[in-house]
């Protein structure tokens, strides 16, 4: 049996309600109900039973509280102690957007710092971060949109300029032939966008994906905002799009974040904390 479902069935414990654990834990009702029908399934019998609209723990639940708190609380401590013996591996995931923009350089720091200290990425959602970041799956997170979680902290690797990207030559009449490309960074960044350029409302494009954006722009000539490391390294790769557009700077940027656990965090995130954090 998954420790994860004991995990779960002491949140709904403590909570007395399916929604909040749900929320606490970052998954869906469903999923909730599901795990707990499973220990159910597993023990043969009925742990939590409804008293008007409250959660209420059976005879059987009241006594499984103990044991899987037990076994919870030992699986953390035995992380925790393999943590301080071998902490020379880190696991840490980010989203796409931030991959595109920042991937490269982030990993060349990475393995010039430690030769001992190996790494594992993977590309998640925002939703996924956090998922995996309370299930310590991953050691730390990489964003640019932070997460709901009062059990995180936010720290700004850096802020990135962004660019209003257009075509060089001027169209006549309506512009027939251009296409606004609004890309979703992140909420907060969507509305200084929109705020400034209210024309973005009304996109023809609309993506959360940068790559999918530049693929649009490859094909037609368009206007989109870029930040300015990966026009860059757009035009060191020769890319035809970067020879017949305009750049103009924006007055606000794209900050991207690193998010890590406030407690219980992998002893070597704080080292690596100070490491990325740009000056």
């Amino acid at each position: 049996m998954d420790v994860r479902f004991f995990s779960t069935f002491l949140e709904v414990a403590y909570t007395r309600h399916f929604g909040k654990a749900a929320e606490n834990l970052y998954l869906t009702p469903a999923a909730v109900s599901a795990r707990i029908k499973q220990l159910e399934e597993h023990f043969n019998t009925t742990l939590f039973f409804r008293v008007r609209n409250s959660i209420q723990l059976t005879p059987a639940g009241e006594k499984l509280v103990p044991y899987a708190k037990s076994l919870v609380d030992g699986l953390n401590n035995a992380r925790n102690a393999l943590n301080e013996q071998a902490a020379a591996f880190l696991a840490f995931g980010i989203t796409p957007n931030a991959a595109a923009c920042l991937e490269h350089s982030l990993m060349l720091k990475l393995s010039q710092h430690d030769q001992s200290m190996s790494f594992r990425v993977d590309t998640l959602s925002s939703e996924q971060l956090s998922r995996h970041l309370h299930e310590r799956t991953i050691d730390f997170a990489v964003t640019s949109e932070t997460l709901k979680s009062g059990d995180v902290e936010h720290i700004e690797l850096c802020t990135l300029k962004l660019y209003l990207v257009e075509p060089a030559e001027e169209n006549d009449g309506e512009n027939e032939n251009m296409h606004n490309v609004h890309i979703e960074w992140s909420q907060k960044l969507c509305d200084r966008i929109l705020g400034a350029m209210p024309e973005f409302k009304h996109a023809r494009f609309k993506t959360n994906s940068v790559e999918q954006a530049i693929d649009f722009l490859r094909e037609r000539d368009g206007r989109a905002i870029l930040p300015d490391i990966l026009i860059k390294r757009l035009e060191k790769q020769g890319d035809r799009h970067t020879e017949k557009f305009n750049k103009k700077e924006c007055s606000f940027g794209l900050t991207l974040y690193l998010v890590r656990l406030k407690e219980g965090r992998h002893p070597c995130v704080d080292e690596i904390t100070n490491l990325l954090v740009c000056d």
